[in-house]
């Protein structure tokens, strides 16, 4: 710069100056230049400006998500971010909803959103961070200011030929102290609002399931969830609701609380060939055709109280309470060479479950932090099933009195009523070495009890006296001490842990002692993490998992699980044991649009509880057993992608090798088990340009034991449009082509699937209008194949027809 010069001047005509400038000798402090970085990482979090990657088509969240680096969203809703699966979803820093990311991805509108912060090892509670390592990737959505204390949203309605429906109304509203969220979807269009995962997600997520002392085999063979698992049917009506508020109670008190009520009337149709091999030999070929008709209705509550007096304490209480019930009506047409069937079943289930958990942590000094929880689960089931066969069924095994129509029922019901008391404690030893002592105590008690029965006119002839029926009640005590220790060298962070568990069970059929047992069990973890930089990290872990089964496979008296099954459980069962380890790696540079993730999984059972069975035909009979056969599973995934200017180029594998024995017909047989896939895809990211996404799916399966081998390959290329022209229209379309190859039999099947939609929306108005068609191509039916050790099938999945739906959207 240069030195200010100062002079008065009169003007009274017109004159020129000249000015010399003398150069100046200051020197500026600073010089602070301000701008939003479009990604910034910092530790644990990873903030995306969305302005600068949204190309102008997104409508929803979910558009926004799938143009950021590094994440991926699903079909179905489900986030990842680095190969790293999204657990929990906040808006605004607060819980939406249940903390699944469908509800939110799936209706938050994307001009809402300003910033997406990705936070992983996320823990609500602030003083137990850095000592609590949760391993929970949470996704926070920041809303833009002028939607921070506003009502927004959309209404959606629609009809379309025969007589096709839709409304989806999203509402929200944000304030400091309230927020209030509302979301319905009422259709009988095929679009389902809540699906099997999220039904295992409002359960505690997969993982707890797992680890738990109830089964989740036991979760998933539900009547209601077996309604969820259906994703292809001829008919679907839906209705949906879900109300969430958080509102703050005063400066330290925050309640949150949220209801879900969804109803579905459900219709399928399969056909199948099933081959039946006893010996690794096809003995029959059975010719089914199925249908179903379900009328379900599934409620879930929860409501949540965090009071924090200070930062050195936090009160948490919750309540949730779940509720089921419907009524499903199943038709089957069994043709063999042994003989032909028509089999019709009713289902009546109803559950009622209450879950309440109080926690208390308290940050005595910077050293000495402790947590305190205890948990409290009541939970009653039951289900009527009603099969009218137009033939006898397990002849040997059930005497069948009178003629055909024959009439067979049963009644199943469960109690369960458990409690978990936990303590932790935290020891800050230093900056570098911590231990974290645990004690705790859990109870599960449960009742569970069937009847199968005939009725023949007025009058019932139960099957006590030939192995049916059970009353079983199996109580489980589990008493445990654990130590863990936490130490930081340089970058990496190392956690082994050691739990002492001693387990107290007893088994009661019909009031008379089945088993009465203890066994001490010590479970070693293992946890090393590696922060080589903040986008680059390498995690290990490994741990010994132990799992009771529920009171279902402890009942040991016959009971019929379908036409042409029936299962025993077995009171000497134990606790299955399993090692587990895993190696993670993930790596990004946004400077050279670099993308890059690894993973390797391996099980090994050391004890296990498997099904030993007994086929005649395309009956089968199972028995629930302990056994230590091998059994291992190893898997491996791995995705890499690079940007260039405007393109993207993904490329992704996984890899599952499996090996096992299990019993057929009083035979240990081996089997294997081996799964290739891999994904390659382009994606454009044009803001004046139409944008799409072509890509490539495959997978090759692999059965086999010594005498017998299937092989199958799907081979799905697809590819997906996005065209914003004329200002205000926005185009989508997506297209798979499937070929299914069953190349023992050299015989294929292929189908083709189509959407498309035209959206209009002039730019400043709030209306919209859309046609949307599904199933463009109007097929009836696919095809898939599946095998397990004694059927090898091939089905034809019949689904909706075509279905076209002109909409009206209004945009708050």
């Amino acid at each position: 710069g240069y030195q200010k010069i100062s002079e008065p001047v009169t003007l009274t005509k017109d004159t020129n100056r000249n000015f010399i400038l003398l150069p100046s000798n200051q020197s500026l402090e600073e010089v602070l230049i301000k701008q939003r970085l479009p990604v910034k990482v910092r530790e644990d979090t990873i903030t995306y400006r969305t302005d600068i990657f949204i190309t102008g088509e997104e409508r929803k969240l979910r558009d926004v998500l799938k143009k950021l680096p590094g994440v991926e969203v699903d079909r179905a809703g489900n986030v990842t971010v680095n190969g790293k699966k999204v657990d929990k979803f906040l808006v605004e820093g607060k819980t939406f909803f249940t903390g699944d990311t469908k509800l939110g991805v799936n209706n938050i509108p994307a001009d809402a959103v300003d910033e997406v912060e990705v936070l992983d090892n996320y823990n609500e509670i602030a003083f137990l961070k850095g000592l609590s390592d949760s391993d929970v990737m949470a996704m926070n959505i920041k809303l833009k200011e002028g939607k921070k204390r506003f009502i927004f949203g959309d209404i959606e309605i629609g009809g379309g030929i025969e007589d096709r429906y839709v409304a989806h109304p999203s509402l929200f509203y944000y304030s400091p102290k309230t927020n209030i969220n509302i979301i319905g979807d009422f259709n009988n269009a095929g679009k389902k609002a809540f699906t099997f995962n999220d039904y295992i997600n409002f359960e505690g997520g997969f993982t707890k399931l797992i680890e738990g002392p109830t089964s989740y085999s036991n979760l998933a063979n539900s009547a209601f969830a077996q309604s969820l698992l259906n994703q292809d049917f001829v008919f679907n009506r839906t209705n949906f609701g879900a109300f969430n508020i958080a509102q703050q109670l005063g400066t330290n008190t925050n309640l949150s609380a949220y209801t879900i009520i969804n109803g579905s009337n459900l219709e399928t149709r399969t056909e199948s060939e099933n081959h039946y091999l006893v010996d690794n030999q096809v003995t029959t070929l059975e010719d089914r055709i199925t249908t179903n008709e379900a009328d379900n209705i599934f409620t879930l509550s929860k409501v949540e109280l965090n009071h924090t007096p200070s930062g050195e304490d936090d009160f948490a209480y919750k309540a949730i309470i779940k509720t089921s019930n419907g009524t499903n009506f199943e038709q089957f047409t069994s043709r063999s060479e042994i003989e032909n069937n028509s089999i019709a079943s009713q289902d009546e289930p109803t559950t009622i479950a209450l879950e309440q958990q109080l926690a208390y942590n308290k940050q005595f000094s910077y050293k000495h932090t402790t947590t305190a929880t205890v948990d409290f689960f009541i939970a009653e089931n039951k289900n009527n099933t009603n099969w009218r066969s137009t033939q006898p069924i397990f002849n040997e095994t059930i005497p069948l009195a009178g003629e055909a129509p024959f009439n067979i029922l049963q009644q199943v019901s469960s109690k369960n009523y458990s409690g978990n008391l936990a303590i932790k404690h935290y020891w800050v030893l230093n900056n570098f070495n911590h231990i974290y002592p645990v004690i705790g105590y859990a109870q599960n008690h449960q009742e569970y009890s069937t009847q199968d029965f005939q009725q023949v006119q007025n009058n019932t002839t139960s099957f006590n006296n030939i192995g049916f029926n059970n009353a079983t009640i199996f109580k489980l005590n589990d008493l445990y001490i654990g130590f863990q220790y936490k130490a930081k060298i340089g970058d990496i962070i190392i956690k082994p842990r050691l739990v002492y568990h001693h387990y107290f069970w007893n088994v009661t059929q019909f009031g008379s002692t089945e088993v009465s047992a203890e066994k001490p069990q010590l479970l070693p973890e293992a946890l090393i993490k590696w922060n080589i930089k903040s986008s680059e990290k390498l995690n290990f872990k490994y741990n010994l998992n132990s799992r009771f089964n529920d009171a279902s496979f402890f009942a040991n008296r016959l009971r019929l699980q379908s036409f042409n099954s029936l299962y025993r459980g077995n009171s000497q069962l134990e606790n299955s044991l399993a090692h587990q380890a895993s190696l993670t790696y993930y790596k990004f540079s946004l400077i050279k649009g670099l993308f890059y993730n690894a993973g390797i999984n391996y099980t090994k059972r050391v004890q296990s509880i498997r099904n030993a069975t007994i086929i005649e035909g395309i009956n089968q009979i199972n028995t629930s057993i302990y056994i230590d056969l091998p059994e291992e599973n190893l898997n491996l995934n791995a995705a890499f992608s690079k940007k260039i200017k405007h393109f993207k180029f993904t490329i992704s594998g996984n890899t599952s090798l499996g090996r096992y024995s299990r019993n057929i017909n009083n035979s240990i047989i081996d089997y294997q088990s081996n799964n290739y896939s891999y994904t390659f895809k382009t994606e454009t990211y044009f803001k004046d340009w139409p944008n799409i996404e072509i890509g490539l799916r495959q997978g090759f399966n692999t059965f086999s034991s010594e005498t017998f081998e299937n092989k199958f390959t799907q081979t799905d290329p697809y590819v997906m449009l996005e065209y914003d022209f004329l200002t205000n229209f926005i185009f989508k379309a997506d297209y798979t082509y499937s070929n299914y190859v069953n190349r023992d039999e050299n015989a294929s099947n292929t189908f083709e699937i189509g959407n498309a939609s035209l959206y209009y929306n002039k730019e400043g108005s709030p209306w919209g209008f859309e046609l949307d068609v599904d199933n463009a191509f109007d097929i009836s039916f696919k095809n898939n194949n599946s095998f397990n050790q004694f059927i090898v099938n091939d089905t034809r999945v019949f689904i909706q027809p075509r279905t076209i739906l002109l909409k009206l959207s209004y945009k708050l």
